[in-house]
């Protein structure tokens, strides 16, 4: 069984020496050995844990739903319904981005549409309009001009 020292799990794992000192911290990488020098020293299996964690991470996990994750996996006997419906609730999150993302695409081509290359700033047709008030119709950026009055 190899140990790593902090550098070489930083290195493995393509994280900062920070943020593994972190997630020791928050508990989520558990407390490593110590030599005699009092050096911290990794085993494979925190390396692995680690790379959970960042697998979690990039997906956009939280750490506190991380750690539900982390304490699902410690009970491998019990049927993964929690984990099925936390995922989910990722899904659905995505999916309202998505949405989101694709009203404030359109808003943003609308506003392209107001102006030609060939105006001067005062002719502006996008500046002009971004000075308009704007009420939203919903949370999700879609956005009418107030009506004038």
């Amino acid at each position: 069984m190899m140990n790593f020292s902090i550098g070489q799990l930083a290195k493995k794992s393509a994280l900062t020496v920070d943020s593994i000192r972190y997630y020791e911290k928050i508990g989520l990488l558990d407390k490593p050995q110590r030599t005699a020098a009092n050096y911290r020293y990794y085993s494979e299996q925190q390396l692995a844990d680690l790379l959970f964690v960042k697998h979690c991470r990039e997906l956009g996990i939280t750490i506190q739903d991380i750690q539900k994750l982390k304490q699902l996996a410690a009970n491998p006997q019990q049927t993964c319904m929690q984990v099925d419906d936390l995922i989910d609730q990722y899904l659905a999150d995505v999916s309202q981005k998505i949405k989101n993302l694709q009203h404030l695409q359109q808003d943003l081509s609308h506003l392209k549409q107001q102006c030609s290359q060939h105006r001067t700033i005062e002719q502006c047709g996008i500046l002009k309009e971004l000075q308009q008030p704007l009420e939203c119709e919903h949370a999700a950026h879609q956005h009418k001009k107030a009506p004038h009055g």
